[in-house]
């Protein structure tokens, strides 16, 4: 199961990249530097607030931080490309 959740991660991860570059590439100025800024900052988020499920009691707990890591990826990839989740 973590294992699949990890394939699926990686993939909405190439998402979030593209998506990200599309963003960057039509931002201009001081909105450019904001967005470089802002995911750099969501990327540390993401992972603090994965770790802390991934640091729980049992086995579920990898299988948490998975489901954490995949939700957030695929919520900031839809983000980015203007979409969100009930598209």
């Amino acid at each position: 199961m973590v294992e699949c959740l990890k394939g699926k991660t990686a993939q909405w991860d190439k998402r979030l990249n593209a998506a990200y570059k599309s963003a960057l590439d039509a931002a201009q100025g001081k909105q450019r530097e904001q967005l470089r800024t802002a995911q750099r900052l969501w990327l540390q988020y993401r992972d603090a607030n994965c770790l802390y499920y991934g640091l729980g009691e049992g086995t579920i707990a990898r299988i948490e931080a998975g489901d954490c890591m995949l939700r957030m990826t695929k919520s900031r990839a839809l983000e980015l490309e203007g979409k969100d989740e009930g598209n």
